[in-house]
């Protein structure tokens, strides 16, 4: 918490203040040049940018902005991202301010679940953390390697063939694909075609890093890559691999990576991705392919979350009857 001597509060970020929004922005950009990591994962970042659904807090301490917390959802099920200065000293207070808040606002509004994703792991805050009732859920890798890899190829089965992603044509094909090889998952098996066309529109999407794989005019599976130009030296990403359950197990799945990582060799000399901890298979065919681990981001789950205090001003409404 705040010292005796410094008063901290937290309030619902309003729409309409351009002010507090630009505030906001730069310390976005003081964490990202402090960590030469993102300030928001990519979802949350398209939300911000597009002003659409999620409850945005503020902490402002002396009057300065001192920590950002963002909220998305579905249905019940609420997720957290928190950033925080820099330079500020007392960061486990900032945070645990922010973490109480978004509880209470989460509560307020019936959620049964509340995750937050500790980008860049820290295990000196576990313990900050788990006293708020929290536990850990998930580790999410990312895993790096040098381009290009020295790796041996092996000959794949002629009855598969690599093209492009067409932009406006192939949608309903990879959707298909991407949600039944991710039906499990909690973020990639729900993917709907306004959240691929919103990829599209970025200024970094480029079909020709979207690499699918065929057989008989059957989308098998997709190596789709990003280039991160914002990052020095430049990275380049395996996005999303999926493979369809029909064809698992038939190499696929080291075939697009490699054919992905190659595309990628071309501009960058940086490869990465991330992988669920628990993925055993994926996290050891990256590490045949010379990745190792940079990194952790941890997932933390409160259960019925509620609070005690209120942020001032979050009466403003989204859908589903939340503030925003």
């Amino acid at each position: 918490m705040a010292t005796p001597h410094e008063r901290s509060r937290v309030t619902a970020l309003d729409p309409a203040d351009a002010g507090t929004h630009a505030e906001v922005v730069a310390l976005f950009d003081r964490a990202e040049s402090a960590s030469d990591h993102p300030a928001l994962a990519e979802p949350s970042r398209l939300a911000w940018a597009a002003g659409g659904d999620f409850v945005g807090l503020v902490l402002r301490s002396h009057g300065a902005v001192a920590g950002y917390a963002q909220l998305g959802w579905r249905d019940r099920s609420f997720t957290v991202e928190i950033v925080l200065d820099p330079d500020r000293t007392d960061k486990a207070g900032a945070r645990r301010e922010l973490l109480e808040a978004a509880a209470s606002t989460a509560g307020r509004h019936g959620a049964t679940e509340l995750r937050y994703w500790a980008n860049l792991h820290n295990h000196v805050d576990e313990n900050e953390i788990r006293t708020l009732g929290f536990s850990a859920e998930r580790d999410l890798l990312q895993m790096r390697a040098s381009l290009p890899l020295g790796v041996d190829r092996r000959p794949v089965d002629q009855a598969f063939s690599f093209r492009a992603f067409r932009p406006g044509h192939d949608e309903a094909a990879w959707l298909a694909v991407n949600n039944r090889a991710f039906a499990a998952h909690p973020e990639q098996g729900h993917w709907d075609l306004a959240t691929l066309e919103a990829r599209e529109k970025t200024s970094w999407f480029d079909p020709g890093g979207f690499i699918l794989c065929e057989t008989q005019h059957t989308l098998a599976g997709s190596c789709w890559t990003k280039v991160h130009a914002d990052r020095q030296p430049h990275r380049g990403e395996i996005y999303v691999i999926s493979v369809d359950p029909a064809f698992q197990h038939r190499g696929l799945g080291r075939a697009l990576a490699l054919a992905g990582l190659d595309w990628l060799a071309q501009r960058v000399s940086v490869g990465m991705l991330y992988v669920d901890k628990t993925n055993q298979g994926a996290v050891e065919l990256y590490a045949s392919l010379g990745f190792t681990i940079d990194h952790v981001d941890r997932c933390y789950l409160l259960e019925g979350p509620h609070g005690p205090t209120e942020p001032s001003g979050a009466g403003r409404k989204g859908p589903n009857g939340v503030a925003r």
